[in-house]
């Protein structure tokens, strides 16, 4: 399965708030890094418990309008939206870089503006 594929599934997975499948896209051993490429996450488990609360609360999605693969590696143009505490709708966009290891997603940093 290519890189461009996994990054397309995980994000159908996360508009339907989909914890499984979404997780399914992912390495055991994953690694999230902010922008400054210090590790904010490390491993599927420690991967899940960040997403779990915010998919059962739902409220959130995202969509891209512009993705580019190169190899194991792809980078989405990702606009998206969620409700705050208030319940205001908030949105952004930010890059996402992902990388593929063993036919799963193994890498993701998130760049923001």
């Amino acid at each position: 399965m290519s890189i461009a594929t996994l990054a397309a599934r995980q994000l159908d997975a996360y508009n339907r708030a989909d914890l499984d499948a979404f997780c399914d896209c992912y390495h055991p051993d994953v690694v999230v890094l902010d922008a400054d490429g210090v590790v904010d996450i490390e491993g599927i488990v420690s991967f899940r418990g960040r997403y779990a609360d915010k998919f059962a609360a739902g409220g959130f999605g995202a969509t891209v309008s512009e993705r580019i693969s190169l190899g194991r590696h792809c980078v989405d143009l990702e606009h998206y939206w969620f409700l705050d505490a208030s319940g205001v709708r908030q949105e952004g966009s930010i890059l996402v870089r992902y990388t593929l290891a063993d036919a799963r997603i193994a890498h993701v940093q998130f760049l923001s503006p």
